[in-house]
């Protein structure tokens, strides 16, 4: 980890320390930058990396943390792309794929624009559009509000993709660190639960499931790494990031299901915190790149390499 990485995952333990509300979250982050990480210095950010903003996203997911932080990271850089002062600090972000628009987008309360990019296999493309439309919640009850009228703008549609691929692993990265938080209550829960006489952390079972658990996450780890270090370079190929996203989301139903399954009946009650980090892997599995999608466009690379070309694909890769 840099040292960048280091200051911005510190400085965003300390915002998360207050256990506060939305609004006052929104008004800490701001007041420290993180909110502008991403957007270039000269339009009044931070300019860093992908790698070094995936900290803020990790510490936010094992957090459970209120606010669509990487819609608003992502949310910087798509407004100075599009024209618009970064620095407001009222946009969030969203992402349609095969040149759809998504039928909504995660918004706090003081959101009135959101920048969202539609992402093809010929390129992308960048929408800006209000946001109203009725009040809904996302299955882990974060606010989702309609896409009210948008237009296209024009702007450089490699540097749009770049962005949208910079969600998608950012995305990624927060599932990873909501994965950490819930392998860590089910292990401690395995741990000290007595059954039998002996501790539920003693059944080969429930080993099983753990270490299952924990090796997903390891494996999407380093996928995910992979994928944002080589976004930084300009070397990821698309294989790299809709292979990161795709184990992500696979990563986060084995993980989900195996915590439920060692906690039993308590891991499904409102009283546990449990549900608030499965609930929201669950629902971004299909946000910044739905596992469908990746999994469907892996299968195209896959078809139209053939089986020597995506074996050297993945073998070339892996050696680079």
């Amino acid at each position: 980890m840099s040292e960048t990485a280091r200051m911005l995952e510190e400085t965003a333990a300390r915002i998360l320390e207050r256990n506060a509300q939305a609004p006052i979250l929104r008004n800490a982050i701001l007041e420290a930058g993180l909110l502008l990480a991403l957007a270039g210095e000269d339009a009044g950010g931070l300019g860093v990396s992908y790698r070094e903003a995936s900290a803020i996203a990790y510490r936010w997911g094992q957090a459970a943390a209120p606010l669509p932080i990487v819609e608003m990271l992502v949310a910087a850089p798509l407004a100075v792309l599009a024209g618009f002062d970064a620095t407001a600090a009222t946009y969030s972000a969203g992402l349609g794929v095969n040149d759809l628009l998504p039928s909504s987008v995660p918004v706090f309360d003081e959101a009135q624009t959101a920048f969202v990019v539609t992402l093809e296999t010929s390129g992308a493309n960048l929408h800006t559009g209000t946001i109203g439309g009725a009040a809904a919640e996302s299955l882990a009850h974060e606010p989702m509000a309609a896409l009210g009228a948008s237009r296209k703008i024009d702007a450089d549609p490699v540097a749009v993709e770049r962005i949208a691929v910079g969600g998608i692993l950012l995305q990624a990265a927060e599932m990873l660190g909501a994965m950490s938080t819930v392998i860590d209550i089910a292990t401690d829960h395995a741990n000290t639960r007595q059954q039998f006489g002996r501790p539920l952390g003693k059944f080969q079972a429930i080993q099983h499931m753990l270490s299952d658990a924990a090796s997903e996450r390891l494996i999407a780890e380093a996928a995910v790494g992979a994928a944002l270090a080589g976004i930084d370079r300009g070397t990821a190929t698309r294989l790299d990031w809709l292979a990161a996203k795709a184990q992500a989301a696979r990563a986060a139903t084995v993980i989900a299901a195996n915590a439920h399954q060692v906690m039993g009946a308590i891991g499904f009650t409102d009283e546990h915190h449990l549900h608030r980090f499965t609930k929201r892997l669950w629902a971004w599995r299909d946000r910044w790149g739905a596992q469908g999608w990746c999994e469907a466009e892996i299968g195209r690379i896959g078809c139209a390499a053939g089986g020597d070309g995506l074996w050297s694909a993945i073998v070339d890769r892996a050696a680079a």
